[in-house]
């Protein structure tokens, strides 16, 4: 097996095309905007058998704190895979059309994404816990806030929650948001109808159409 992308040789965050690469505050605002992204942790046995998991979620990123912090319920897969120190990456993304082409090799999508490398916890002090509970609270009801328009987080909601924290210690940005796909010039273009950008999200009736008989 190759070495090349041994995380501990080769930095994870390195994008391996450079021009799709972007600068920290590029990262820093896509993570202030996003509201949902996903976690992936890992479940190793004794036996050395690994079992990635990935859960998506609301999360919150804090730049003063510079970590990512989400919550789960009291028990479940993500708090066993979490423990003090664990290793976990995070991801966010934007997404735009689907670019056709008439190579199969070039159909693309309009993407903007975010990777975060770091360790998460299990936050147990409750200042703590409250504090990014009521971060979390804000950025997805801006005008909802724990106290004033909605009652105070109790001892009980924490006792009822998991709510952790991602130190981020290196990330990555990439952003590929071109309004055409490159073409195969050796064969007959696409009609117009066929070349125009087709959204990343189906209406409900060209999805029943998909998976029509």
């Amino acid at each position: 097996m190759s070495s090349h992308y041994d995380p501990r040789r080769r930095d994870p965050s390195v994008s391996r095309r450079p021009q799709n690469r972007q600068e920290e505050a590029w990262i820093e605002a896509l993570l202030l905007r996003g509201r949902i992204g996903r976690v992936a942790t890992l479940w190793q046995g004794e036996d050395g058998q690994a079992f990635p998991f990935i859960t998506p979620l609301a999360y919150a990123y804090r730049p003063q704190e510079h970590d990512i912090v989400y919550h789960t319920n009291i028990v479940g897969r993500l708090r066993a895979n979490t423990v003090q120190g664990h290793p976990a990456t995070f991801e966010v993304s934007e997404t735009g059309s689907f670019l056709p082409s008439n190579s199969p090799l070039e159909l693309t999508v309009q993407y903007r994404s975010v990777i975060a490398f770091g360790t998460a916890r299990l936050l147990t002090d409750p200042a703590q816990m409250r504090a990014a509970l009521s971060v979390l609270c804000v950025r997805a009801f801006p005008d909802l806030r724990p106290g004033q328009e909605m009652r105070p987080i109790l001892d009980s909601d924490l006792a009822r929650t998991s709510v952790y924290s991602l130190a981020v210690e290196r990330w990555s940005g990439k952003e590929n948001w071109t309004e055409t796909a490159l073409q195969d010039e050796s064969w007959p273009p696409l009609s117009p109808d066929q070349a125009r950008p087709r959204p990343s999200t189906p209406s409900q009736s060209s999805a029943d159409a998909t998976v029509a008989p």
